[in-house]
């Protein structure tokens, strides 16, 4: 009978069960505790108790690819870093030593753009009264500050997301010792051999006035006008012999091209020797083209009716002279094996100072590398005066307007194409040329006797596993055809190649020099080149014991110059200036990073490891794809369609957003939506709950002779 009176004890009934105890408490809380995990591994340095567990064990070298220092981690951070914390914890738990330095990457124009950004919005000469040293000095500065501020903020995040690594002292590619071991590797290319100063066509960034190289390239979409022009040969009746034709008439040579823009810089036309090619009537003017393309262009012009009126081969039309459509000068018809029958004319508009096969070209021709357009995209002096000062971009309508009134445009129209784009920028690059500095992937290395081109395709051939096997003949086709490596950039935010030039254009820069320039930045840093003048800079340089150096090099006239290199060149000796240099181990047994880098960070290693110790710097690679949203669709804030790493974090915590990572088929682009994190978070707390029924029933669970969970006893139980 139950007492009601008013004196009655209240029953406290949870006490009279006898349910099972344990101190893993039923919710995880991860947002909240997580942080305190991460202070508390700070304070009991868990990394560093982890490494002498195994010290003095076989080690297994992992390296880090430095993400770049500006704003916060995103979701392909997260992918990327979760799963390198895989590796590092499954080889350090199965008993090997495997230390692990992240890494960032400092230098280079997303800095410098952000940076001259907010110093130019401040209003007012920002650099009034100041050297141009004084000035590099102070975006160099800015440039600094911004990226230890994001540095120290990536790195709270990925230490957020529960990773081991050597936070603490992490390599820097701005710090000192590191851009003094990028100029040891770059003084081995000098004595290699393979490095050399050139004017020659490059991508060039207008936005940014900077050469670029491949890796920096993005390609897009562009609509381009494309015009068949006509050229007037200086001697109709000399070419009129040669196609055996007594026919009245001037004749001209049609070319094709998607940049108009290009043909104030024409010297001459392309074709191939083995090729026939065709004198064609069509009606208006007798002119040139190659006879398996005279139906095309016929069609595509809509000229119903035509007569070809006779054919040579290629060779017979060598050496002709043709009148420039708008320039006062005659260009000249030369051999070139690039032309194709693939589209256009078979004629090939050549302009050695606008691209690579033009420039090739004209080396053969003993043309010059003439460019008429400046850093800013609009042309100089040399142009037609209606031409001058005008962007390339705008003179695309004037150019084919002004070949159209003279009668010089067959026919022109749009076509969407994909074109090379700044990758920070996202504005379309152009080839200009320019006095660079290059690795040539075609000059025998004195060391080992071959190219850096044949060393590179027999690593990954031979030497180099790859995962997923794709990557293979992903990388190895990028060395196949990749051009010499131009190393040089126009900014201030960088590692200066440290290159002088004294009043007669001699340059001095030599193995010897560069180390010397090194040991300056190894105490000074790199700043050093900017507040120091020639003499101080090279005070330990002997010049009589340099036998690379001109030794008629004039001291009193000597100019610093003032090329930076390009930042893939200071992040592709991170196997020197990390590796070695921190005596880690090399080559790395891993490198792991996203698709792209086979592009990037891999191809980049790749070939400064070979020239400077004949070996790959990795024996193995392994590459995941990107993170798309649910649509397949490239995640942008642009396009709204981002996740916040924080906030996730924030609402599921570390442990869910590893455990969804670590159910992926990373190989290829991984679909990424905040719903995925919810079926994840389900997932996880199924797992935690049974662990936890496992935990405070252990003391009533038999175990088998193996000391496990007898599992059919657990069952029937």
């Amino acid at each position: 009978m139950t007492d009601k009176s008013e004196n009655a004890v209240p029953i406290d009934l949870k006490k009279t069960l006898n349910l099972p105890k344990t101190s893993f408490s039923m919710k995880a809380n991860l947002a909240q505790n997580e942080p305190q995990t991460v202070k508390r591994w700070q304070k009991t340095n868990l990394y560093q108790q982890v490494l002498e567990k195994n010290e003095g064990q076989p080690s297994f070298v992992f390296h880090d690819g430095p993400p770049y220092a500006n704003g916060d981690i995103h979701v392909g951070h997260l992918l990327n870093k979760v799963l390198k914390d895989m590796v590092v914890r499954s080889q350090n738990m199965m008993g090997s030593y495997c230390p692990f330095v992240p890494g960032w990457d400092c230098h280079g124009l997303p800095i410098e753009h952000k940076v001259m950004t907010t110093i130019l919005s401040e209003g007012g000469d920002a650099f009034e009264g100041l050297s141009e040293d004084e000035q590099r000095l102070k975006i160099r500065k800015a440039c600094a500050s911004y990226a230890k501020k994001h540095i120290k903020a990536q790195s709270q995040q990925m230490q957020a997301l529960l990773t081991f690594g050597d936070y603490q002292q992490p390599y820097l590619t701005m710090s000192k010792r590191y851009e003094q071991r990028v100029l040891t590797v770059f003084s081995r290319l000098i004595e290699e051999g393979i490095v050399y100063r050139q004017l020659k066509p490059v991508h060039w960034s207008i936005a940014n006035q900077t050469a670029l190289a491949e890796a920096e390239l993005e390609y897009y979409d562009k609509e381009d006008l494309s015009v068949y022009v006509t050229f007037e040969s200086t001697d109709s009746e000399g070419v009129k012999r040669i196609f055996d034709f007594e026919g009245n008439g001037v004749v001209t040579w049609m070319i094709w091209t998607t940049t108009p823009w290009t043909l104030p810089a024409n010297l001459a036309v392309s074709v191939h020797s083995d090729y026939e090619y065709a004198l064609v009537d069509f009606g208006s003017m007798l002119s040139i083209v190659a006879k398996d393309l005279v139906a095309d262009v016929a069609e595509k012009s809509g000229i119903a009716s035509y007569e070809i009126l006779s054919c040579v081969r290629g060779e017979a039309l060598l050496g002709q002279l043709y009148q420039h459509p708008f320039c006062n000068r005659q260009g000249r018809v030369v051999f070139a094996d690039y032309v194709t029958l693939d589209g256009g004319t078979g004629l090939v508009h050549t302009a050695p100072g606008h691209g690579i096969e033009d420039y090739q070209t004209g080396l053969k021709e003993n043309l010059d590398v003439y460019c008429p357009v400046q850093g800013d995209g609009t042309y100089d002096e040399t142009v037609p005066e209606w031409l001058r000062g005008l962007s390339i971009w705008d003179a695309n309508q004037m150019i084919a307007d002004h070949l159209q009134t003279s009668n010089r445009l067959f026919f022109s129209h749009t076509f969407l194409h994909s074109y090379p784009h700044d990758w920070r920028s996202k504005t379309p690059v152009i080839f200009r040329s320019t006095e660079q500095w290059f690795v040539g992937v075609d000059k025998q290395l004195k060391s080992y006797g071959q190219t850096l081109r044949e060393m590179a395709v027999q690593s990954v051939s031979d030497s180099v596993s790859f995962v997923p096997d794709s990557g293979q003949n992903r990388l190895r086709g990028m060395l196949e055809t990749r051009p010499d490596w131009c190393l040089s950039r126009q900014r201030s935010w960088g590692l200066p190649i440290p290159a002088f030039r004294d009043g007669s254009g001699r340059i001095l820069m030599t193995a010897n020099s560069i180390q010397v320039i090194g040991d300056v930045f190894a105490e000074k840093g790199s700043d050093a080149w900017f507040y120091q003048d020639v003499e101080t800079l090279l005070a330990s340089y002997d010049l009589s014991k340099d036998m690379q150096a001109p030794q008629d090099f004039d001291f009193s006239s000597a100019e610093k110059m003032y090329d930076i290199f390009d930042v893939w060149f200071e992040s592709g000796s991170s196997w020197c200036a990390v590796l070695q240099d921190r005596d880690l181990g090399f080559p790395a047994d891993l490198y792991l990073e996203g698709s792209d880098q086979h592009r990037g960070w891999f191809h980049l290693s790749l070939l400064p490891a070979l020239a400077v110790t004949g070996s790959a710097p990795y024996k193995a690679l392994l590459t995941h794809g990107f993170m798309v949203d649910k649509e397949g669709r490239k995640m942008s804030k642009s396009m709204g369609n981002a996740l916040n790493v924080s906030d996730i974090l924030q609402k599921y915590g570390a442990e869910v957003t590893r455990w969804w990572v670590a159910s992926l088929a990373y190989e290829n682009d991984v679909k990424v939506d905040e719903s995925y994190f919810d079926v994840a978070g389900d997932a996880y707390r199924k797992i935690r709950n049974t662990l936890r029924f496992l935990l405070s029933n252990l003391s009533g669970i038999s175990v088998n002779e193996s000391g496990l969970i007898d599992r059919d006893r657990l069952l029937s139980e």
